[in-house]
C-alpha cells in the first residue's frame, strides 16, 4: 500500500535529520576537545551530518532507488541552495524584522526543514520523475 510508504515520512524525514544533526555535533565535539579549531570542527561536523543525512534520507525517508550518479548531485543542489536560503531567512528574521538570534534561527530551522523536506521529495529522491534542471 503506496500511503504506508508516505505516511510515515516526515517523522522518519524528522528522525534522519535528527540523528545527522547529532552526528555533526558528535564530530564537532570530539575535534574542539581535541584541541581543533571550532570553525574547523564545525565544517568537517557539517561535511559528517550532510552524508548521514544523504545516507538516512535516501533508504530510511524517502526508500529511494536513484542512482547515486543522479540523486547526490541534485542533493548536493538542494544543500546548497537551502544553505543560501537559510542565511537570508536568518538575516531577514534578525535584522529586518529585529528577532533575536535564537528566535530568528528557530523560525529559520523550521522554514529551511520544510522546504528541504519537499525539495528532498520532489527533485533529489523522486525515483519517478526527472527534473531537467537536474539531467545529467
Amino acid at each position: 500500500m503506496p500511503w504506508k510508504k508516505t505516511s510515515l515520512q516526515p517523522l522518519r524525514f524528522a528522525l534522519s535529520g535528527g540523528l545527522s544533526t547529532a552526528a555533526h555535533w558528535l564530530v564537532m565535539g570530539v575535534m574542539i576537545n581535541a584541541g581543533t579549531l571550532p570553525a574547523v570542527a564545525t565544517a568537517t561536523g557539517a561535511l559528517i551530518g550532510a552524508i548521514v543525512n544523504y545516507v538516512l534520507q535516501r533508504h530510511l525517508t524517502f526508500q529511494s532507488s536513484a542512482l547515486h550518479r543522479t540523486a547526490l548531485p541534485r542533493y548536493l543542489s538542494v544543500c546548497t541552495v537551502t544553505w543560501v536560503a537559510n542565511l537570508l531567512f536568518f538575516l531577514l528574521l534578525h535584522r529586518i524584522f529585529l528577532l533575536s538570534p535564537m528566535v530568528a534561527q528557530g523560525a529559520t530551522t523550521v522554514a529551511i526543514a520544510l522546504m528541504s523536506y519537499f525539495l528532498y521529495k520532489r527533485i533529489v529522491f523522486n525515483d519517478r520523475q526527472t527534473h531537467p534542471v537536474f539531467q545529467e
